[in-house]
């Protein structure tokens, strides 16, 4: 087995971080285009939503 050599001084992140980045970045992609179409349709467009929601459930 190679064993890698850390250099000194240079340190890396955790495994998992560039993971933990891109979902909070799509979370904050979610709400900025929940934010967007809020902004150009009303509450009309997810009160219509909801209720297609429900109904879909029975």
């Amino acid at each position: 087995m190679a064993q890698t050599e850390q250099q000194p001084g240079v340190e890396s992140g955790p495994p998992g971080r560039a993971g933990i980045l891109l979902l909070a970045g799509g979370a904050l992609a979610l709400v900025l285009t929940g934010l967007l179409l809020w902004w150009r349709e009303g509450s009309r467009l997810f009160t219509d939503g909801l209720i297609a929601a429900i109904v879909a459930c029975f």
